[in-house]
């Protein structure tokens, strides 16, 4: 039931550029289960022919099969988990923060590895968000996310992960351009150039990873010009324009993202290489120069038929109160 309402693409390349003498590096493989643009759903919210799809609590199975199937696993989210800002009452501010926990607490039970701050996640207020995180074991992820006049982040500029044997690099990138109502968030912090940035942390990480993954909230023209500026970057987990992607190359590098409101779970099953400097060198333009030897996505619909995680039901129904929805303007 479940695999026949998923959305599979199946692009095996290691036929294509690996014959058996060309293995300079030993192979290992990762998973990547990916969400983006969550902004504050819990519950499922999209009606299909048998019912309402999404919700964190079918997530969070998800994420515990996927546990129990293979050894390596990241969980990554692209940006604008924790709120839905299509408010402009003041008033309503708390009622957010108070879903935005709730979220946030789920989010642990299911054991990301990191959140990328997207845009819309700034109104809920930047100090408020600092404050989650001090209280959060999950990363809060931005590279360009810095306080006003200085060089220091407000959150992780990024990750170095031991994962098979291999060192995964982790950078968060925000817009530079806002919402008209989110400038006021800024007070006292600012948003740097994300191509910039992205040269400067990723020129750190190239010469210490492996594998180089950008939660880039950036819209797809953006993503490109971010992959044409320094494409080294190996996977790209989008989100600002809110579809699903289909995994696509991107001047060899694969680019991946989930839909709004959390419908679907992505799933990105993938086969690296070691780093080797003769592999590089032989490789220049093939996905091989990113390490990746072969990957196979999978991108499924959340819909009522499948499981859902009962610890996390029984979370939000206990919260049911604080969950409410701000009203929107």
């Amino acid at each position: 039931m479940e695999t026949s309402r998923s959305l599979i693409i199946k692009l095996f390349l290691t036929s294509l550029f690996l014959g058996p003498s060309l293995c300079f590096g030993d192979e290992t493989s990762l998973t990547l289960v990916y969400s983006s643009n969550t902004l504050g759903q819990i519950d499922p919210s999209w009606r299909g022919q048998t019912g309402y799809a999404g919700g964190l609590a079918r997530r969070s199975n998800y994420i515990r099969k996927a546990r129990e199937e293979v050894k390596n696993l990241l969980v990554l989210d692209g940006g604008d988990a924790l709120v839905n800002p299509y408010f402009n009452h003041e008033q309503e501010k708390p009622k957010a923060r108070k879903r935005a926990e709730a979220i946030l607490e789920a989010y642990e039970k299911m054991g990301y590895d990191a959140i990328n701050i997207g845009d819309f996640d700034l109104a809920l207020g930047i100090k408020y968000l600092r404050y989650l995180q001090r209280r959060s074991n999950i990363p809060f992820m931005s590279a360009n996310l810095v306080y006003r006049g200085t060089e220091k982040t407000v959150f992780k500029p990024y990750l170095i992960r031991k994962i098979g044997g291999l060192k995964v690099g982790i950078i968060g990138l925000l817009p530079s351009e806002l919402p008209i109502h989110m400038y006021e968030e800024l007070r006292g912090y600012s948003i740097k150039d994300p191509f910039q940035t992205a040269i400067t942390v990723m020129g750190y990480l190239t010469t210490r990873c492996d594998l180089l993954i950008a939660l880039a909230h950036l819209t797809p023209p953006e993503i490109e010009s971010l992959v044409d500026i320094f494409p080294r970057i190996s996977i790209i987990i989008g989100g600002e324009d809110r579809s699903f992607s289909f995994p696509k190359e991107v001047f060899g590098s694969l680019v991946v993202q989930t839909d709004a409101f959390g419908i679907h779970i992505g799933r990105l099953n993938l086969k690296l290489t070691k780093r080797s400097s003769d592999y590089i060198d032989v490789f220049p333009t093939t996905l091989l120069q990113k390490n990746i030897a072969g990957y196979e996505n999978v991108m499924t619909l959340l819909h009522p038929g499948m499981e859902s995680d009962s610890e996390i039901e029984m979370l939000i129904e206990s919260s049911r109160e604080q969950l409410k929805r701000p009203i929107p303007f």
